[in-house]
């Protein structure tokens, strides 16, 4: 059966009230579009593909206003923001996940490190993390404290081979104390690099 095609430059599709509820085509600048509208005739979602092949969902509510978008960029990575009523954003992610308070201000960070490893990351109201939660390369659990000013002053682990460690830091970083004594703990400088890069 021969197939039929319909050429044309946008589609508009209208309900039965001659509203237009979606539409189909090409931007001013030759992107193509979806488009989906509310019965106010307000955009309600829009999905688009750019020259370099990178694509995004736009989701809005009843105001028009958007308030989720999904992407996934021509280098194959992905992102994700959520915003509120008043247009803060609340969550947002590269991957990672990031929550906010109602003033936009982080909270908890959700990522993966470059090889992959988990990090959780809870943030204090001035922005400036507090406790990370992650594994090592090797998998193993780790969790770091900071103080205030982000500087490193205890962590608590486990070995490669599953052994439990905890460390104290004086002011300066340096090891104040460890136990078990006779074991080299989770090197903290691994650990805050791995957690960096996610």
């Amino acid at each position: 059966m021969r197939k039929r095609v319909i050429r044309a430059g946008e589609i508009e599709i209208e309900d039965s009230e001659g509203r237009v509820r979606a539409r189909f085509g090409m931007t001013n600048d030759d992107f193509p579009f979806v488009a989906f509208y509310g019965t106010d005739e307000r955009l309600r979602a829009r999905f688009g593909v750019q020259p370099d092949g990178s694509a995004g969902l736009a989701i809005a509510d009843d105001e028009g206003k958007v308030r989720a978008t999904f992407g996934l960029f021509s280098d194959g990575s992905a992102s994700m923001a959520m915003v509120d009523r008043n247009g803060k954003v609340r969550t947002e992610g590269s991957p990672t996940l990031a929550l906010r308070n109602k003033d936009g201000e982080l909270g908890f960070v959700y990522s993966l490190a470059q090889q992959g490893s988990p990090t959780i990351s809870l943030q204090d109201e001035d922005g400036k993390v507090r406790a990370r939660l992650g594994l090592a390369a090797e998998g193993s659990p780790i969790l770091r404290l900071l103080n205030k000013d982000g500087e490193l002053r205890a962590v608590m682990g486990l070995t490669a081979d599953g052994t439990p460690v905890l460390q104290f830091m004086d002011a300066e970083g340096e090891p104040l104390w460890t136990a078990p004594g006779s074991l080299a703990p989770p090197s903290p400088e691994d650990a805050e690099a791995s957690a960096q890069e996610g």
